[in-house]
């Protein structure tokens, strides 16, 4: 994401500181080689813009000026040629910031309270540190972006903060930035939280609702998220970097769930539950390649294919169920080094196939498995220890 350059800066001393869509599901074409159609891709990030405003004469003369972004007021340097000024806006919370005419503004140390208004992007600086309060919520207007290139936190598992708005950009973790929060609903957003290059996050015990983009982890960013859900989302999670993911509750709601778009991504996924309003639209989809997927203790149902593998280099997948959709695997594609395992796991009420192989793959193996639908192995899989009953202990432990 592009950060807006800034320049005429002036100093708020403030009471407070206070976007791929992938579409339906892919297609069961015998010619894999022809791309199975899992949907195209939209969106992106937001940009760091805001509206703040600045006036002023020149010369050492005195002016005025608004940045509008935050509550609270301040003197500073505004206007043109060097005028000293005043500046005033409307926010509540603590924290100083410096912002020039329609950039950003970049925030210092403080707390977000309940009530909080942002109407312009802000930017946490880098070694600052904003703490959002236990059941704060936070309002932000259309188009904002909240990056952070120091660290944001959050303690509010059992009261839930909440950010919220029409139409705002989401929640940007820059190179060296820290997202660390607990609690917090992010409702709206477009890229809900976007992981940049050298970005870490965690997100837990959130929900994000209405999200075009829940997640974007681009590549060297690692996020982590627990006991989180997403809800109502309006596009696909697109994972670059380091994704990894426990007891999450994600409804697809008729997009593709999560698509790596990197041969050096990592998917890691536990004790979830994954499920869409299909069956159509793919769960788990290699689009560009991953160099691995883990899976365990996990359902996925009502969607397409809860597995659609184009190039991938290894898969682990076990003790899980893959239920109520078209395909449980398609494996159009696994021609790494591996392994390819899937173990301890059920297959069944898929209405095409458990597992369908198209296209060159690698050995895959299915050991300890209970299938009980039509399933087209190919050269490629090689079954042991079937079972024929399902195999208990599966799912969200």
């Amino acid at each position: 994401m592009h950060l807006p350059r800034l320049s005429l800066k002036w100093s708020l001393a403030l009471a407070g500181a206070s976007a791929l869509v992938f579409a339906t599901g892919c297609s069961s074409s015998s010619t894999p080689s022809g791309g199975p159609d899992y949907g195209g891709v939209t969106g992106g990030s937001g940009g760091g813009n805001a509206a703040g405003s600045s006036s002023g004469s020149g010369g050492g003369s005195t002016g005025s000026g608004s940045g509008g972004t935050t509550s609270g007021s301040g003197s500073g340097t505004g206007g043109s040629g060097g005028a000293t000024g005043s500046s005033s806006g409307s926010s509540s919370g603590g924290g100083s910031g410096s912002s020039s005419g329609g950039a950003a503004m970049t925030l210092g140390t403080g707390t977000w309270t309940d009530g909080q208004t942002l109407s312009e992007s802000v930017i946490i600086g880098a070694g600052a540190t904003i703490t959002i309060d236990p059941a704060a919520t936070i309002n932000v207007g259309a188009g904002v972006t909240i990056t952070v290139q120091g660290t944001l936190t959050a303690s509010s598992a059992t009261t839930h903060a909440k950010i919220t708005g029409a139409s705002w950009t989401g929640i940007v973790v820059a190179s060296g930035g820290t997202l660390n929060v607990d609690g917090v609903d992010l409702v709206n957003p477009g890229t809900a939280i976007d992981l940049q290059k050298g970005g870490t996050g965690e997100y837990d015990d959130g929900t994000i609702t209405a999200a075009t983009t829940p997640f974007d982890v681009e590549a060297g960013g690692t996020l982590t998220t627990k006991h989180s859900t997403v809800a109502g989302t309006l596009g696909s999670t697109t994972i670059s970097g380091s994704f990894t993911a426990s007891y999450l509750d994600y409804d697809s709601n008729g997009h593709a769930g999560i698509t790596t778009m990197d041969p050096t991504a990592q998917l890691s996924i536990e004790d979830s539950t994954l499920h869409g309003s299909g069956p159509v639209a793919d769960f788990l989809v290699s689009g560009a390649g991953a160099a691995k997927f883990h899976i365990a203790y996990t359902n996925i149902t009502n969607v397409h294919c809860a597995f659609h593998f184009d190039t991938v280099s290894e898969f682990d997948v076990s003790y899980s169920n893959m239920d109520g959709n078209a395909y449980g695997f398609m494996l159009y594609g696994s021609g790494g080094a591996g392994p390819f395992t899937v173990t301890y796991s059920n297959l069944y009420t898929n209405t095409s196939y458990d597992y369908d192989t198209e296209g060159t793959n690698s050995p895959i193996t299915f050991d300890h498995d209970y299938t009980a639908d039509a399933t087209n192995p190919g050269d490629a899989v090689t079954t042991t220890n079937a079972q024929t009953a399902m195999v208990t202990g599966t799912g969200p432990r």
